[in-house]
């Protein structure tokens, strides 16, 4: 029992010294289905009659055929390919050019979307500074209504300040005059008794 032997993509790739895109755009071209397998992870695994037509297609290509389409012609002719190939590939050029229309027209949107996004995330920055801007002037609104209130305060400290030293100025002419006054009109003749012995000795004296 002949066991099948399956060459990873890249390896192949190795073999025939070509880039891995290559040897997929020969895939659809020359090898059948049924030679060729594609795992989970989206890499192809090629028998070795798959690697057998596309070393042929190699070294046919190295002998100076440029056009992969006439390469396959060729080979359909000699039977080393059936013509079913020729539509298959037909038809994933036709998937290509879809594909590739539908990539454009992502990357045409993507853009635009960027564009949509930076502007959203310009008019939120806006909004947020604008709010910041009305915060800042609500604050400064509240300290000038402090520093006002301040203001009127040291005013009115002022003014009573005024007011207790002319009080207190008036207080001290007040006394200043009642002292005055009491010293005008002090009696002569003191109650201290004392003091009458003191003087009737000073008078017997003379």
């Amino acid at each position: 029992m002949d066991i099948q032997v399956w060459m990873a993509s890249k390896e192949v790739a190795d073999r025939l010294d070509v880039h891995v895109r290559t040897l997929r755009n020969w895939l659809d071209l020359f090898v059948p289905a049924n030679e060729r397998l594609k795992n989970p992870q989206g890499h192809y695994l090629i028998s070795e009659a798959g690697f057998a037509l596309l070393k042929e297609v190699k070294e046919r290509k190295d002998n100076g055929n440029s056009s992969l389409r006439e390469i396959q012609r060729q080979m359909i002719e000699e039977g080393l390919i059936q013509e079913e190939m020729l539509l298959a590939s037909e038809l994933s050029g036709t998937e290509e050019v879809a594909v590739t229309a539908a990539s454009s027209s992502l990357e045409t949107a993507r853009p635009q979307r960027e564009v949509e996004f930076a502007f959203q995330e310009a008019l939120v920055s806006f909004q947020q500074e604008l709010t910041q801007l009305r915060s800042m002037n609500q604050m400064q609104t509240t300290i000038l209504e402090k520093i006002a209130e301040i203001e009127e305060k040291q005013e009115f400290l002022r003014l009573e300040m005024r007011r207790v030293t002319f009080e207190m100025d008036l207080m001290q002419q007040r006394l200043t005059r009642r002292k005055e006054r009491f010293a005008k009109h002090q009696p002569r003749w003191s109650l201290n008794p004392f003091r009458w012995f003191s003087r009737s000795n000073q008078a017997a004296e003379h």
